[in-house]
């Protein structure tokens, strides 16, 4: 059922302030401290330790007396995956053994642990959150005589969750930024509630073509959309998938040469993308990595049609 646009403003108005709450407050991530950690604060800082014990006396948690728990900003550790710049793990740069890589490799499976955690709980908290305002939502439509089982939105509708989600992505903080996009298609917004645009709307295109509208943003962005796709695990792949289907259909706003260098930068990327060692592809001149990466780049656009 259609209900008036007014109705569907507030309503997508509502969602966008939902996320944002949802993703700040997604960041507090609860760690144990190890026992020569908490050793060591309680020489090196008596207040901090007075702190996270009292902490955990508020919260009612089990106390050890060799282990503390604390709260990790998970954003902050992510850093929007910039500290996978100081490894420059490229095919071009100084030759790397594989025992050369193992620092960057544990600096990703590091990464992949905190963002995980954080995307699974900013899911958790947006969809408690949003079935709770659901139901109060559909009582004061019961109470103004109206009966409604789901909510159609149009593309036209998101536009008020776009304008919110935006501000992130061209301040260049895009695991936010995304995660607008995640929550959006979270498994309580598609069950029941909303009925949200047919399949090629995407809040995440909307984002990339917005950031490639600023030049110096754009690599940065095409350097995170590549490290998403591993640090996630596969999790966050839409996102190349959509990059890639919008350098093919907008050739002229998207340079195919510059994802393609961009990639031959990343060889964490390259190597999942083209199904291969580091070591092997290292050993192909220039010309054969990026004629390898043009037909692996084919390949994607064949599978989004584009």
């Amino acid at each position: 059922m259609r209900v008036s646009g007014e109705i569907r403003e507030k309503l997508v108005l509502v969602i966008g302030k939902l996320i944002t709450r949802c993703i700040e407050a997604a960041r507090g991530v609860p760690y144990v401290i190890p026992k020569d950690r908490v050793i060591e604060m309680v020489i090196q800082n008596p207040e901090l330790f007075e702190q996270l014990v009292l902490e955990e006396h508020l919260a009612q948690t089990e106390l050890s007396s060799s282990e503390l728990t604390s709260k990790m900003d998970a954003i902050a550790e992510i850093g929007q995956f910039k500290s996978l710049d100081q490894f420059d793990i490229s095919f071009s740069g100084p030759a790397e053994s594989e025992a050369d890589l193992e620092p960057a490799a544990e600096s990703v499976n590091r990464l992949t642990r905190t963002f995980i955690v954080y995307v699974n709980n900013a899911v958790t908290i947006f969809e408690k959150e949003f079935e709770l305002f659901m139901e109060k939502f559909r009582k004061s439509l019961r109470g103004a005589g109206m009966s409604v089982q789901t909510i159609d939105l149009s593309s036209e509708d998101l536009a008020g969750l776009e304008r919110q989600a935006e501000p992130y992505a061209m301040a260049g903080e895009y695991v936010q930024a995304f995660s607008f996009d995640r929550l959006l298609n979270s498994r309580v917004m598609t069950k029941e509630f909303v009925q949200l645009p047919s399949s090629d709307y995407s809040l995440a295109r909307f984002l990339i073509r917005r950031v490639r509208a600023e030049e110096v943003s754009f690599p940065e962005l095409v350097k995170f959309i590549l490290r998403a796709c591993y640090v996630s695990q596969g999790g966050w792949e839409d996102l190349f998938a959509v990059l890639v289907n919008l350098v093919g259909q907008e050739p002229g706003l998207y340079e195919r040469s510059l994802l393609i260098d961009l990639i031959d930068r990343d060889a964490f990327f390259a190597c999942n993308l083209l199904c291969d060692s580091y070591s092997n592809i290292r050993s192909w001149t220039p010309a054969q990595r990026k004629a390898a990466i043009e037909q692996a780049l084919q390949r994607w656009d064949q599978k989004a049609g584009a």
